[in-house]
C-alpha cells in the first residue's frame, strides 16, 4: 500500500500503543475521504457567506431533492423510508449520562486515569469521554485521551490500581456525608457504565498527522480510527457496544460523510455494517432543519440525538448575524423554554419519537429519558441511590434531569410529571398551575406549541 500520510516522529515514538500498526493501516484506508471532508468544510463556509451577503434565513431542503452522497430522497427521509438501527441492550436506558475527558492538560497518566475511574464508578448509565475539540490544541492531550481510554477498557493493572484507590476515596467521603459507603464492589461497578467516545468535529485538522503533500488531515478521521481500531475487540468481547458521539454536524451531507467513514472502517475491520453506533450532538441551528435527513443517512449506525444549549445559542447568533434587528437577550436568560430553544427541543424530540422501526433514544448527558419502553437493566443499590439523587435536581445547563421509575421530566417545560399523580417540581410554587397533556415521552405541562413555519409534518 502506498503511504499517503506523514506523522510527527515524536508522537510515533511516545505513543506506540496508540499508533499501532493496525491503527496506522486503518488511517491509510480512510485517508481518501480526507479530501471529501475538506470540500465539505469549504461548502460550509461558502454557504454561510452566501446567507450573510444575501441576508437569507436557513431553509428546509427541497422534498424532491436527493440528499448529497446518498440515493435517499428528502421526502423519503421525512416519511421514514430508510433502514434504521436496533438499539443495543446497553443503550436501552441512558437516563443519566456524564461527560468529561479521560485526561487533564499536561498531566500524568495516573492523573488522567483518575478521571476515568471517577466516571465509571459514578453509577451513571453512560459516560461520554470527551475528545473535546480543544484537546487537539494542547500538546498531545488528544493522544493522552486515547491512551488512557485504552488502559481502562483493557483493565490494565495501572488503571485497576487507580480505580481501587479512587473507590476507597469515594467511600471515605460517603461515610462522612451519608454515613455509609457508596461503592460496594468497585470491580463490578466498573462494568456498569456504558463507555461512549466523542470524536473531534469535521472542521478540525489533526496536529500530528498530515498528507504527504502537506495537506492537513481530519481530526475526526484520526479520532475515529484510533478509538475504534484499538478498542473494538475488547469492547465486543465484554458484551459492550462501540458507541460514538458525533459533534458539530450542520447538514445531512456532513452526516453522510460520517456514515461513509463508519462503513469504510467497519468493512476494513470485518465488522457488520451498523456495529458502530452513534449519537448525534445537535449543536447547530442548521442541523435542526435536517433532523430526519441526518437520521436517515446514518441509517443502521444511528441511535439518538442529543441537545445542547451553549453551542446552539451561539449558532443562532451566527446564523442571524446579517440581521441588525435580531438581538439575543443575556445568554443566561436563554433557557430551554426560551422561544427558539423550545422549538429546537421540540423538533429534536419529534425526530426520534417516530413510528420507524425501533425508537431511537433521545438523550442528553444526565438529562433526557430514552423513548424505548424496554425494562431497565438492574443496577446496584448504590447506583440507584445516585440516580434518584441526580434525578431530583435540574441540570445546570438549563435542562431537567431524567425522572426515576414512576415519572419523567417533561421535555417541553422541565416539570416532573407522574402518570398517576399531580405534577410536581421543586419550583412548582413559583409557576402558575399548568394544563397537562400526554406526549410520547410522558406528561407535558405546557400548552402545545406550533412547529416552526415550513417544518415538515413528519418531524
Amino acid at each position: 500500500m502506498t503511504r499517503r500520510l506523514d506523522y510527527r516522529d515524536s508522537v510515533l515514538k511516545a505513543y506506540p500503543e496508540v499508533y499501532t500498526p493496525a491503527a496506522l493501516e486503518a488511517l491509510e484506508v480512510l485517508a481518501p475521504l480526507n479530501r471529501d471532508q475538506h470540500e465539505l468544510m469549504a461548502r460550509r463556509i461558502a454557504r454561510r457567506l452566501t446567507r450573510e451577503r444575501g441576508r437569507q434565513r436557513i431553509a428546509f431542503l427541497d422534498p424532491q431533492a436527493l440528499i448529497p452522497r446518498t440515493g435517499i430522497r428528502v421526502q423519503d427521509a421525512r416519511d421514514g423510508n430508510f433502514d434504521g438501527s436496533e438499539i443495543p441492550a446497553d443503550l436501552m436506558r441512558q437516563w443519566i449520562q456524564g461527560t468529561g475527558p479521560a485526561t487533564r492538560p499536561r498531566a500524568s497518566t495516573e492523573s488522567g486515569l483518575r478521571n476515568i475511574a471517577y466516571a465509571l464508578l459514578s453509577g451513571a448509565d453512560g459516560w461520554m469521554f470527551d475528545g473535546e475539540d480543544a484537546l487537539g490544541q494542547v500538546d498531545t492531550m488528544s493522544l493522552d485521551n486515547q491512551r488512557n481510554l485504552q488502559l481502562a477498557i483493557a483493565k490494565d493493572p495501572r488503571f485497576l490500581r487507580v480505580a481501587e484507590k479512587v473507590s476507597a476515596e469515594m467511600n471515605q467521603w460517603a461515610q462522612g456525608f451519608f454515613g455509609r459507603p457508596i461503592v460496594a464492589d468497585w470491580r463490578q461497578q466498573l462494568d456498569f457504565t456504558t463507555k461512549i467516545f466523542r470524536a473531534r468535529g469535521l472542521h478540525l485538522d489533526d496536529r500530528h498527522v498530515r498528507e504527504k503533500d502537506g495537506t492537513g488531515f481530519s481530526a475526526s478521521i484520526v479520532d475515529l480510527a484510533l478509538y475504534v481500531v484499538n478498542n473494538h475487540q475488547r469492547l465486543r468481547d465484554s458484551g459492550a457496544s462501540i458507541v460514538l458521539y458525533l459533534p458539530k454536524i450542520q447538514t445531512a451531507e456532513e452526516a453522510a460523510l460520517w456514515n461513509d467513514l463508519l462503513a469504510a472502517l467497519e468493512e476494513h475491520l470485518g465488522l457488520p455494517i451498523g456495529t458502530i453506533k452513534v449519537y448525534v450532538l445537535v449543536e447547530q441551528i442548521e442541523a435542526s432543519f435536517q433532523l430526519m435527513e441526518i437520521r436517515a443517512v446514518l441509517g443502521r449506525h444511528f441511535v439518538g440525538f442529543n441537545t445542547g444549549r451553549w453551542d446552539y445559542i451561539n449558532s443562532v447568533a451566527d446564523a442571524m448575524v446579517w440581521d441588525p434587528g435580531f438581538v439575543n437577550p443575556n445568554i443566561d436568560a436563554i433557557g430551554m423554554t426560551y422561544g427558539y430553544m423550545r422549538n429546537y427541543e421540540d423538533r429534536v424530540r419529534r425526530a426520534v419519537n417516530t413510528p420507524i422501526g425501533t425508537a431511537a433514544a433521545l438523550c442528553g448527558r444526565a438529562v433526557w429519558s430514552p423513548t424505548s419502553r424496554s425494562a431497565p437493566r438492574r443496577a446496584s443499590p448504590q447506583a440507584c441511590a445516585g440516580r434518584r439523587q441526580a434525578a431530583s435536581a435540574s441540570n445546570s445547563r438549563g435542562r431537567a434531569a431524567s425522572g426515576w421509575r414512576t415519572g419523567r421530566w417533561c421535555t417541553s417545560c422541565g416539570r416532573y410529571g407522574r402518570r398517576s399523580a399531580r405534577t410536581t417540581s421543586s419550583n412548582a410554587s413559583s409557576r402558575r398551575s399548568p394544563t397537562r397533556r400526554r406526549t410520547p415521552t410522558g406528561w407535558c405541562c405546557s400548552s402545545r406549541r406550533r412547529a416552526p413555519s415550513g417544518a415538515p409534518a413528519t418531524c
